[in-house]
């Protein structure tokens, strides 16, 4: 956990001093500094101006496509812990983007660029992929619907909040679609309603929960804020 999470009060002082906050936004309030970093990468401001180093995008993309299994099982057991129809269906509907669209930009991509099915199965996981899945794997086994949300609501919230701010920046559209359909992906209304979707799950859940479970919940978040940076940290730095 970071030092802004530890200066955050728990959930019911903030609440208490910050009256028109929501659960959510006192998770990433316990986070802002790291949330911050994630956001505003050097990396994502180099996607977004088609400027990474051939083996950096490669390698981002091999890794990043990694999560994508792990990703389904969280989401597909987070809908099934869903507490009601109406709170399980847009979590479905975004299954079947993630295992759809997004799958398929990953294989275009591959095959566009050349990536080798050799590099791609043999490449080890950097640290933070490793974590990150296994993060991904423990939300799931906890079997608490507070957990798996709040690594969800990471993973989509701040791939929305770089994505949505290097695509207001950026002077012209990347002219390859590997740049340009990976931000589309991660902006407009469909994919801000996914974000508010996982984000309302756990304004629901969040304040009935105990201490004890409370905290788990935001350690999970605050881990898996810390690791989006570690990623993308490793994905700008030397490449082999």
């Amino acid at each position: 956990m970071s030092n802004t999470a530890k200066a955050v009060p728990d959930f019911p002082s903030w609440h208490q001093t910050n009256p028109n906050g929501v659960f959510s936004d006192w998770l990433k309030a316990s986070c802002a500094d790291k949330w911050h970093a994630v956001t505003h990468h050097v990396f994502t401001d180099a996607w977004g101006d088609a400027a990474l180093p051939k083996a950096n995008l490669e390698n981002y993309l091999i890794q990043d496509h990694r999560f994508i299994d792990r990703f389904v099982a969280l989401l597909a057991a987070a809908v099934s812990r869903a507490p009601s129809l109406k709170d399980r269906i847009p979590g479905c509907q975004f299954l079947a983007l993630v295992t759809g669209e997004e799958n398929t930009y990953f294989e275009r991509s591959f095959a566009a660029l050349g990536v080798s099915d050799d590099a791609r199965e043999n490449m080890p996981d950097w640290p933070a992929t490793a974590a990150f899945k296994q993060l991904m794997k423990d939300a799931t086994d906890s079997n608490r619907y507070a957990n798996m949300l709040a690594v969800l609501a990471v993973a989509e919230g701040t791939y929305l909040g770089w994505a949505d701010r290097v695509n207001k920046a950026i002077a012209k559209r990347p002219e390859d679609f590997w740049y340009a359909e990976w931000i589309d992906l991660h902006i407009g209304v469909y994919f801000e309603s996914v974000v508010a979707y996982l984000n309302s799950q756990l304004d629901q859940v969040g304040p009935s929960l105990s201490e004890e479970d409370r905290a788990e919940c935001l350690s999970y978040f605050t881990r898996a804020t810390d690791l989006e940076c570690q990623f993308f940290d490793t994905a700008w730095g030397p490449q082999e």
